[in-house]
């Protein structure tokens, strides 16, 4: 069967209970006789403290019928969440744990009895353990779940259980990467020494620099990722050009700010063209002048400039005289 369909079926099952592939039904999860419940597992608990202190039956003792109210305070949960009368049930559980408190009925189990009427919750964990008298030693030995203890608070045994969880979990950690081969930190260090000897530090130079002088590393490469990048190195470098510096009174505003190429007429986004002989200088774009090379001829073929008419050129540029 294909991986993709075993999830599948296997996810199916977890909803349905059945391993479906298709419409076949491969295998079907037996489904438990009864939910799980907090009260049955206080119940069992307090059954395995029982057999270890006293062995198969409770004896009858002074404090014997303690243990009989923390089981009826159990029952008595557990009867409310099913809808059954908690009088049969604790007696039932009398006759198998404590079967001398069945002819004392009227004087061991019926002031529990009345005691609970009325309650539907169980006891908490904490009275269980000052109650019955368990010290954290009990607990940890008697694997309890549902039953604290009398001489460690709460807090400290949730620090106590997180501290262990820890632990657990980096034992577990630890296992698995043995068993992918990974090396203990100790022994990586005894084989690469060279970390511990630090021949950089008498050399007085850095870490990386005694690797690259030994040939342990190299330069780093950079990468191009495509066709339009390159190297700073290989961009040729543009030589700046200065600026002539023209006299105070050489030449007027309009000349200096119309400049000559060598290889002809203004060039670029912005271009100056002087109009007429009063030295306006306007700003062209591109287009317009071109548009006005080609219709009114105001660049000579050596790249000079001719007068033009200023009325025509700002109405070509679209300026009000």
């Amino acid at each position: 069967m294909h991986i993709a369909n075993a999830a599948k079926a296997r996810f199916r099952a977890n909803r349905t209970g059945k391993m479906k592939v298709g419409r076949c039904i491969l295998a079907e999860k037996p489904r438990p006789s009864a939910p799980f419940q907090v009260t049955s597992l206080r119940l069992r608990e307090l059954e395995r403290i029982i057999t270890n202190r006293f062995g198969v039956v409770l004896p009858e003792t002074d404090d014997a019928d303690i243990f009989i109210e923390v089981a009826a305070y159990a029952l008595n949960a557990r009867c409310h969440q099913d809808g059954l009368d908690l009088d049969p049930v604790l007696t039932g559980w009398c006759a198998r744990w404590a079967p001398w408190a069945l002819p004392r009925a009227g004087t061991v189990i019926r002031p529990i009895l009345n005691k609970l009427v009325g309650r539907k919750y169980d006891m908490k964990a904490d009275d269980v353990a000052r109650r019955l008298l368990i010290s954290m030693w009990e607990r940890t030995a008697f694997e309890l779940r549902t039953i604290g203890a009398h001489d460690i608070p709460t807090r400290v045994r949730k620090g106590i259980a997180k501290s262990v969880k820890r632990s657990n979990d980096r034992a577990r950690q630890t296992a698995k990467r043995r068993a992918k081969g990974v090396q203990p930190r100790e022994s990586w260090l005894a084989a690469h020494s060279l970390s511990k000897a630090r021949p950089w530090d008498a050399e007085g130079i850095s870490r990386a620099q005694w690797y690259r002088r030994h040939g342990e590393t190299g330069p780093s490469l950079v990468g191009r990722t495509t066709k339009s990048d390159t190297l700073v190195s290989s961009v040729p470098a543009v030589p700046l050009q200065e600026a002539p510096s023209w006299g105070p009174s050489s030449l007027t505003l309009a000349e200096k700010s119309f400049v000559k190429t060598p290889e002809g007429p203004p060039s670029g986004r912005n271009a100056a063209v002087v109009l007429g002989t009063s030295g306006v200088v306007v700003a062209l774009s591109s287009k317009q002048h071109s548009s006005l090379q080609s219709r009114h001829g105001a660049v000579n073929a050596d790249g000079g400039t001719e007068q033009c008419d200023v009325e025509e050129g700002l109405r070509q540029m679209g300026v009000a005289s």
